[in-house]
């Protein structure tokens, strides 16, 4: 569990590091995109605040979202918020329970399921999550000619497999 935690706090590091870099973008919309950076981070935050109020309720509803706040808005409201997720994932004393997840399912009608997990599972999830919208923001602040570091946005599978080559290469 600890080391899903961890795992969590690099990943919110990297966020905090595409909001950084995005400063002057990140409320902007880039051509023929429907979110802007600033969106994509606040929906990442409402997965993490999701689960974290979820321990405390044993139900994590990832349909509380938190549209149109501050975090969208303002990147120093987004990076205190990951300061604040950074402590409550340094802090908390996490036991494997079992955990009940809520989420919309259907794309024409408004239908949620109730779905059996764990919290292990769920702490993966944000991980996979977070990573993938980070991802397409990356693709938005090129767009809006900012250019990140490679590592934004890169699966955990995607780093390793790099860095494997890369080792091949190095010892060829």
């Amino acid at each position: 569990m600890k080391t899903l935690c961890y795992a969590n706090n690099d990943v919110l590091d990297q966020l905090a590091l595409l909001i950084e870099l995005t400063r002057p973008v990140y409320r902007e919309t880039a051509e023929g995109a429907q979110a802007s950076i600033g969106q994509h981070v606040r929906h990442i935050l409402d997965h993490y605040r999701a689960v974290k109020t979820g321990i405390e309720e044993n139900c994590i509803d990832y349909n509380r979202r938190h549209r149109n706040s501050p975090v969208e808005h303002c990147p120093e409201s987004a990076l205190e918020t990951i300061n604040e997720l950074k402590h409550w994932l340094s802090t908390g004393a996490f036991t494997n329970n079992d955990i009940a997840v809520i989420s919309e399912i259907c794309l024409n009608t408004t239908q949620s399921e109730r779905l059996h997990s764990n919290l292990s599972r769920e702490l993966l999830y944000l991980i996979n999550h977070s990573i993938h919208h980070m991802a397409y923001s990356s693709v938005l602040a090129k767009q809006l000619n900012i250019n990140l570091p490679a590592h934004i946005g890169l699966a955990p599978g995607t780093r390793t497999h790099l860095r494997h080559q890369s080792e091949e290469l190095t010892h060829a």
